[in-house]
Formats: C-alpha cells, sequence, structure tokens
C-alpha cells in the first residue's frame, strides 16, 4: 500500500475513540526482513515496536537485538538505546495516540554463509493490566519477539513475509473479534498461519500466559454456544476470538511461516516465519459488526486491467471505513489502487479497486488482498467493530502464439511459434501432445493444461527457441495435435494459459491396429480379438498388393518378454487363442509384406486393456489401462461402460453381465468406484463380484473409423477381503552359500564388468520368483531392498506385476531382497526369506613404473585397462613401500584417512617427505580391503617388488 494510506491506517486505528490506558510499556511488535544485497548475504530488518507513552522508559532503552550468529545490539541492563540508534540505518519513533507511540527501528547485518537464523529482539517489560498474563500483572514480563531466516543458495534470495496491518486492534463484550495482519510475500512464497505461545526470551514461554479461550477468560461465542474459539485460518490468516467476556487488555501471538517449492528436494521446503506479538483492547459497547462485499476470487490475465467494487455497509447505518491492505499496493511497476482514500463515509461505502497488471506480477500463487471495515458508533466513546475479506486474484501470462506444425518426414513433425511476450523472465517452454484433438477454453483460470485432456508432456524448450521437432515414437495414421504452455521460474513461479492447438497427420502407409479385445478370460484358454487396418495411403505403386501380415504377440504392455510369431495372413483380423488372459495383459504388432514378399515396416504396439481392482468395505474400486497407439479420452466419445454380475437383489446371478454405469474418463480418468449405488444394493463382503470395462478410443483419423471398442479382461473380487496371500519364493541360482545366516551368490551381471569403464557405478541386480496363487487375485508383488540383510533395514524399492524385478541405479551389486505378494484388495503376505548378491571385487598392481614426467606410466597405479583389470568394490587401501632389504618404510598411503581416496594408488616415486627416489628395486606391501558379504574375499594382501625406472 502507499505510504499515504498506510500513515492514516496507523493514525486512525486508535483515534476512533478514547480509552483509558492500564499501561505501562511495550504492547506489541513484529521482525521483518528483506535481503539488500545480491551479492552478499546482507539484509535491512524492521522491528517494529508499539509502546505506551505514558511509562517513563524509552523503547530500545532495555532491548537487546540478537542475529543469532553471535552478534548482539543493547542490553537487558538498560541505558543503551543510543547504542541501537547509532547501529540502526533509521529510528523513528510517533506517537499514534491515545497513550501509544510506534518505533521502527531498521538495521542491517550481514550473515557469514547460509544457515537457519533466529533474530530476535527483547526488552523489559510489557504494558501492565495484560489479563491472560499472571492475571493482569505483566509489567515484570519481558517482551520478545523473533523472526526465523532460512538461507539455503538451492532456495535462491528470500525476504520475509511483511505485514501491512497494526497489531493492535480493539473488540466489544460478547462480539467476535477478527484480525488480519495483511500479511504478502515478496518473492511470491506460499504462507502459512499458526498461533503460537507468547515468549519472554528465546526458547523460554510467558510462563503466566493463559490462551483466550481458556474457561477464566471465556466460555461462550457470539451466538451463545461453547466453548469459545481461539483459533486462526492456516490459509488466510485471519485470527479469530470468539467471544471475550471481560473488558480489558489481552495479548496474543501467531506466526506467519514461508514455504517455496523446492526442484532438488521435490517438496515444499519452509524458509522461516515471522512471530507477530499483538494486543487487543476490549470494551463494553451496544454494536453490530458491519460488512464487507468483495468480488469472487479470479484470474487476470498479465497486461489486462482489474477493475472492481469493494462496498462497505453497516447494519446500525453508522459510517464505515474501507481500507485496502496486500503487496499490490507496493508493487514497482503498476502497483494497484483503491480510491477514494479511505476515510469513514456514510454507508454503503463504495471504492474502486483498480490494478493495470503486467508480465512482471505473473506468479504461481494468488495475490491475497485484504479488506476490512471499521464502523463508526455514534458514541464517541464506544470502540469500532471491524471485518475482514481476503480477495485472491492469480495473474496469468498470455498464452503462446502462432503455433502451427506440419509434417517434417515421415517419422516426424515440425512445431513453429512466434517469440514469447514473457521471454526477459526466463521462462522455459513445454510442448504438450496427445492423440486426437481436444477442445478447451484456456482462460478464466484454466491455467496451462487441464486435467484429464490427455495432453502428455513431450519436452521443454528454453524460452528463446520458437521451432521444435517431435520425433517421439511418431506414428503414420495418427492425428498428433499440439499445445506449448510458457513455465515462469521458481520462486515466484507461474503457468501461462495454454496455446491454441495445431494438428497434424502423417500418411496411413502401414497398418494401424484397431482392437485388442479380451474376447474370454482364462488362466489357459483365454481369447483375444485382434483387427488391424491396411496401409491405406501407401504407394501401391512402389509397394504392390496384396499384403502379407505377420501378427506377432509379446505378453505385458511393452517389451519384448514372450514374443510369439501368431499368424502369418492375407486378412486383418485375428482371434489369438490359449491365452492366460486372467494373469497377463498381451501386446502386438503387425508386420506388413507387398505382394513380391519384401518386409516394408510394421505397425506400432498396442496392448489389451488390464483392469485392476481394489476391494473395500462393501465397495470395490476398479482402475484400467493400456499401451496403445490411440486415444482412449475422446470428447467425441466419452464414456467407458461398467458391466458387472450379481446385479440381482441377492447377488447371486453369476453368469450374467450388466451395464451399471458409465465413466465419463476426459474428467474423472480411468477410475470407478463401485458401492452398490446403481441399483441401491451394497455389495456383500461374502462374495465376489465380476467385472468387464469396455472402452472407446480413436486416431483421430478419418479413414480409420472410430470408436475403436475392446474389453477389458473379466476380474473378480471380493470385497472387504483381509486374507493376505501365499508367500512368494525367490529362485535360488546355482552355486548360492549361506554366509552368516544370509544366502549369498555372486551377482550374475559379474562377468559384463569386462565392458564397463573403472568409473562405472550404475549396476543393477535382477531376481525373480515364484508364488503360489492360490485364491488367484495376487495382483502385484512388493520389492524390500538391505544394503546388509540385516533384520529390519529392509525398505521398500519396488512394485512388480510380473514375477521379476531389476533393481538400477546402485551403486555396487552388494544387497539382500525379500519379496511379498500383494492382493486385489490390498493385503500384503509376509516377505519371503531373502536372497543376496555379492560383489565380484578385483585388484592387480604392476612391477615396474617410469617416473620421469613423460605423461606414460609417471606412477605406481593399480591396472585400469582393459576394463577386466579395473579396481572393483574396494573399500580401503594401507600401502607402503621399503628399501630393497623390506626392512625400512620409504613410503606410506591410506585411503582411510584421505579426504578425497584414491583406490589407484598413484605413488609418484618419492619418499613420505616428498623427495625422489633413485632408480632401483624396492618392497611394497597393499592390504586391500573390499566391499563384500563373503569373508573370503574381503582382503587381499600384495607383498611384491616393484622397479623405479626413470
Amino acid at each position: 500500500m502507499g505510504l499515504q494510506r498506510k500513515t492514516f491506517l496507523i493514525i486512525s486505528f486508535l483515534l476512533l475513540a478514547c480509552v483509558q490506558a492500564w499501561a505501562t510499556h511495550i504492547r506489541a511488535g513484529e521482525i521483518t526482513a528483506v535481503r539488500i544485497s545480491q551479492t552478499s548475504l546482507k539484509f535491512r530488518f524492521t522491528i517494529v515496536i508499539y509502546s505506551d507513552t505514558g511509562s517513563p522508559i524509552q523503547v530500545a532503552d532495555g532491548g537487546i537485538i540478537n542475529f543469532g550468529q553471535g552478534r548482539t545490539i543493547g542490553s537487558l541492563q538498560g541505558g543503551n538505546r543510543q547504542t541501537i540508534e547509532d547501529a540502526s540505518v533509521n529510528f523513528e519513533e510517533r506517537s499514534i495516540g491515545n497513550e501509544t507511540a510506534m518505533t521502527i527501528i531498521e538495521i542491517e547485518h550481514t550473515f557469514d554463509g547460509p544457515g537457519v537464523y533466529v533474530v530476535s529482539y527483547t526488552e523489559q517489560n510489557r504494558n501492565d493490566g495484560i489479563l491472560n498474563i499472571n492475571g493482569g500483572s505483566s509489567k515484570q514480563v519481558p517482551f520478545h519477539i523473533e523472526t526465523v531466516l532460512r538461507i539455503d543458495p538451492g532456495l535462491d534470495v528470500n525476504a520475509t513475509p511483511q505485514l501491512t496491518i497494526p497489531p493492535i486492534d480493539r473488540g466489544c463484550i460478547g462480539a467476535r473479534f477478527t484480525h488480519n495482519p495483511g500479511a504478502y510475500d515478496p518473492d511470491g512464497d506460499s504462507l502459512a498461519y499458526r498461533m503460537v505461545n507468547l515468549l519472554q526470551d528465546r526458547g523460554v514461554e510467558v510462563s503466566g500466559y493463559v490462551p483466550l479461550n481458556d474457561p477464566s477468560i471465556t466460555t461462550l461465542r457470539e451466538d451463545g454456544g461453547s466453548p469459545a474459539k481461539f483459533e486462526i485460518d492456516p490459509i488466510t490468516g485471519t485470527f479469530t476470538w470468539d467471544a471475550p467476556m471481560v473488558a480489558g487488555e489481552y495479548n496474543a501471538a501467531f506466526i506467519v511461516e514461508e514455504w517455496r517449492f523446492s526442484e532438488v528436494t521435490g517438496k515444499y521446503e519452509l524458509l522461516g516465519y515471522v512471530t507477530r506479538d499483538m494486543q487487543i483492547l476490549i470494551e463494553d459497547c451496544d454494536n453490530e459488526r458491519p460488512e464487507l462485499e468483495i468480488p469472487a476470487d479470479t484470474c487476470i490475465e498479465a497486461g489486462a486491467i482489474l477493475e472492481a467494487i469493494i462496498r462497505g455497509t453497516d447494519p446500525d447505518n453508522n459510517k464505515v471505513l474501507v481500507e485496502a491492505f496486500g503487496g499490490v499496493f507496493d508493487l514497482n511497476p503498476n502497483a494497484a489502487q483503491f480510491t477514494p482514500e479511505p476515510s469513514f463515509r456514510q454507508q454503503p461505502a463504495e471504492h474502486t479497486f483498480s490494478w493495470q497488471t503486467d508480465i512482471s506480477h505473473v506468479r504461481r500463487r494468488p495475490y491475497e488482498i485484504q479488506f476490512k471495515v471499521s464502523d463508526q458508533p455514534t458514541d464517541p466513546d464506544a470502540p469500532s467493530l471491524t471485518e475482514f475479506a481476503t480477495w485472491y486474484v492469480t495473474v496469468v501470462a498470455p498464452a503462446p502464439t502462432g503455433l502451427n506444425s506440419a509434417i517434417a518426414n515421415a517419422r516426424s513433425i515440425q512445431l513453429t511459434w512466434d517469440d514469447y511476450i514473457g521471454r526477459n523472465y526466463n521462462p522455459v517452454m513445454k510442448i504438450y501432445r496427445r492423440v486426437d484433438s481436444f477442445d478447451f477454453d484456456p482462460e478464466n483460470c484454466n491455467l496451462g493444461i487441464p486435467d484429464g485432456s490427455g495432453y502428455e508432456l513431450i519436452d521443454q524448450v528454453p524460452i528463446n527457441q520458437t521451432n521444435y521437432v517431435d520425433t517421439n515414437d511418431v506414428r503414420p495414421g495418427v492425428n498428433y495435435c499440439y499445445r506449448i504452455v510458457a513455465e515462469f521460474p521458481l520462486p515466484k513461479g507461474g503457468t501461462s494459459y495454454a496455446s491454441i492447438e495445431t494438428c497434424a497427420l502423417i500418411p496411413l502407409d502401414v497398418p494401424a491396429i484397431t482392437n485388442i479385445s479380451v474376447e474370454e478370460t482364462d488362466i489357459t484358454n483365454g481369447e483375444m480379438f485382434v483387427k488391424w487396418t491396411s496401409p491405406l495411403e501407401i504407394d501401391q505403386v512402389l509397394f504392390p498388393p496384396p499384403f502379407r501380415y505377420e501378427l506377432i504377440r509379446y505378453q505385458g504392455f511393452t517389451g519384448t518378454a514372450g514374443r510369439t510369431l501368431v499368424t502369418s495372413t492375407t486378412d486383418t483380423t485375428y482371434t489369438d487363442t490359449g491365452l492366460n488372459t486372467q494373469e497377463t495383459p498381451y501386446h502386438y504388432q503387425v508386420r506388413f509384406y507387398d505382394s513380391g514378399d519384401n518386409l516394408i515396416d510394421s505397425s506400432s504396439v498396442a496392448s489389451s486393456v488390464w483392469l485392476s481392482a481394489l476391494g473395500l468395505v462393501q465397495a470395490v474400486e476398479l482402475k484400467w489401462e493400456a499401451n496403445v497407439p490411440w486415444t482412449n479420452k475422446v470428447q467425441e466419445y466419452p464414456y467407458h461402460y461398467i458391466m458387472r454380475n450379481r446385479t440381482d437383489a441377492a447377488a447371486t446371478d453369476e453368469n450374467n453381465f450388466v451395464l451399471i454405469d458409465s465413466v465419463k474418463v476426459t474428467n474423472s480418468g480411468f477410475i470407478y468406484f463401485d458401492d452398490g449405488s446403481f441399483n441401491n444394493t451394497p455389495l456383500f463382503d461374502d462374495r465376489e463380484y465380476c467385472y468387464i470395462v469396455t472402452t472407446q478410443g480413436s486416431y483421430g483419423n478419418d479413414l480409420i473409423p472410430s470408436p475403436l471398442i475392446n474389453d477389458s479382461q473379466k476380474l473378480c473380487i471380493q470385497p472387504n477381503d483381509n486374507v493376505a496371500p501365499e508367500e512368494p519364493e525367490i529362485e535360488i541360482p546355482d552355486g548360492a552359500e549361506e554366509i552368516d545366516g544370509l544366502i549369498v551368490l555372486d551377482s550374475p551381471n559379474c562377468g559384463n564388468l569386462e565392458n564397463l569403464g573403472c568409473a562405472f557405478s550404475n549396476f543393477s541386480n535382477t531376481l525373480t520368483w515364484t508364488a503360489d496363487d492360490i485364491d488367484g487375485d495376487i495382483a502385484s508383488y512388493n520389492i524390500y531392498f538391505s544394503p546388509s540383510g540385516a533384520e529390519g533395514t529392509f525398505t521398500l524399492v519396488g512394485n512388480s506385476r510380473d514375477a521379476s524385478f531389476t533393481h538400477t541405479g546402485l551403486s555396487s551389486y552388494k544387497g539382500c531382497y525379500r519379496v511379498s505378494s500383494v492382493d486385489r484388495s490390498n493385503n500384503e503376505s509376509s516377505l519371503s526369506a531373502p536372497i543376496c548378491f555379492d560383489n565380484c571385487p578385483n585388484y592387480e598392481l604392476p612391477n615396474t613404473f617410469t617416473p620421469n614426467g613423460d605423461g606414460l606410466n609417471d606412477t605406481f597405479r593399480a591396472f585400469d585397462r582393459p576394463n577386466g583389470k579395473c579396481p572393483r568394490f574396494v573399500k580401503n587401501i594401507e600401502f607402503k613401500v621399503f628399501n630393497r632389504w623390506g626392512g625400512q618404510e620409504i613410503y606410506s598411503y591410506s585411503t582411510q584417512s584421505a579426504v578425497e581416496p584414491n583406490y589407484f594408488i598413484d605413488w609418484d616415486g618419492r619418499d613420505n617427505s616428498g623427495k625422489e627416489l633413485p632408480e632401483g628395486t624396492y618392497y611394497y606391501q597393499a592390504i586391500v580391503t573390499f566391499d563384500v558379504f563373503n569373508p573370503k574375499k574381503e582382503t587381499m594382501e600384495f607383498k611384491n617388488w616393484v622397479k623405479i625406472v626413470r
């Protein structure tokens, strides 16, 4: 807000009426901070103290500022006001009426480095007569406020929240009291609020403090109910006390936290907080609270003008004062305006909020604009009642413009667009793609790409790049549609509206699979209906028909497991039989040949629809998925259909499946909750219910009829099943041995090390298992890992539908695994017996080196060529060199004491004092310790001669 409006507020809030002053010294205060240097950790702290001018004690005379880093200014012993004034860049004090003064101390401090710092101000004493501190005997209780500041290079620069509404307010007996600090964060961080106890020193709460909802203070609310309320809204920051019962002065404290999303940790991090210690003056009065009318929360595109009418009314027909607070009034450039200037006016009092937004105002979080209305009772001695309201306004970046697409070649699409208007603020351009067009209105707070639209992020590029070639599995015959979105960097963040959509369709010169539909669900006699189109737009001069097709089947959604040539045919449909459709999804691909039997190309792969379920109490949750080149989220055909048996009242009809519901997947996604609502018959927990889901999809290509109809497998599940499945058994290859109670085997991947460089550190382990699926309801397996195999150290590292798992990203092979079965009701079995993989250690040393500075063989170094000789899985090396008779130690090196251990040793032929040793033969000893389970392989000792040739 502008200085004029701030000054008016500060002067006016206590000039509303004259109130008897019970007090002696400090009433309220807070500390805020801003960073004032981009090259150092220099901050300016603003300490604002409200005090009783009736006391002979001056503010800061007995105060101490502590920066939490060893630097303090002042003393609690008194007589040091001048010391604090001299250390300040600004020290001002002014009366604001009613024997109350506001002291502003601005002081600068530079921190040594990153850390979390508690900056505090402590002073003797509070004003006397605060009823919820020692029953009113409060003048001997110190006043203490503190602000916590976290300086973290990974979270960028930071300022604390700024509080714009003063911390002294008035209220009436029996009337709900509200207060809002008018907080905003200059960096756009997220704010949160919570009540805390009053403090009298660092880490020391006021012992005689009583919260305002304590029965000794109040027991009733404004509406006559009980108990009383004393709380703060964690989102809006509105503090409510409902309701005071006794006239007098009261103090309360709350903190305003600031949170910022960290791209490093992937979660919101607490940056610090500001503590507000405030005072409430309660009086006896006969008055009704005024009311505020503000607009609904909104979004506005950067560059547009936001205007709104704010209206204040009063049921007693008293004059009202309407005020506005928030960071929007301090923006530079284009601060918001609130006209006319606040003053008491006849009700209804109308003000105009006006804000010319620009691209610099874009941020992820909405701006919080606080409005306050106060009435002016006809009795000049009566206190004013107030009401607060918060308006949330999000400034959205404009949509990127000029997006166009064109076919680059048979497997890529070229995108181009205009220079972005906000490029000076360094956003990135995110590129989204989906199959088939999807229409939505990118405005009215519909930011970025809406959930359920089916668009997937395929890439992001620097903002100065205005073109992109999509080669991400682009296939013929598929209508690919694109939108782009500008994403602004943290800490402010912000997402633009989405661009207009552009689509490109590569001619269909290969077969296109249209159906992978389960016809029969069974473990051994399952059936799958597969259908595809011919290559409808192929050049038949170059590739003459008739065409022959080979249908290839694979297990699972992706990969090459279970690859089988199913059939060779000139037809475009096939029913695949003898499958385990009950336990396994399948995916297919079609290869085709011309009349000369030349292999031309192949279709995209497409999988069956796989249905999974979770049994709940008298309910079932269904989810389904498919890996297909078309889209199953089609605006023209948005519904997927749910079929179920046991739809009769007694739930005994197992054989007949009935359509029970449909799911609009463009809104709800591929999920459905069945609690029997469709026929008002709750599901029984003592029997299985079976389901089939029918999907609708499209390529978005007029040559391929839509919708594409495909059925999932039949899935049966019992609600509220609490019986765990059988425990899996990990398969143990030959060669395993028992070590300290663990089954340990050398990693089968050890042979691959010959192809991996010495610095390679991205290892993997693969394990397989079996499980006796007695109830036929195992849905997946949880895989647990422990580096040591010790009991209680296993942690979940993955989940697999298949009875195998590859654990990647390991720093070594060493580690132990246990596996559990998880059924469709999320019951988990006990863990399998552990199996451990061991490292395959290696270390080899030479017998000659030539430290002559020619860059060749200059150090005594463990072999690093070929790869098979590399040092592997070394924990520690103790290396010593002796004279040729083995008596006198000349040189020693230990990785255990090294800051950056060198497992290659790299001895340069000098003794312990750094002196070059003469040519000749020397004796060395090396003890190498490896990171292994097997104690027989844990250490290797080398004793040999080494020759120095210069």
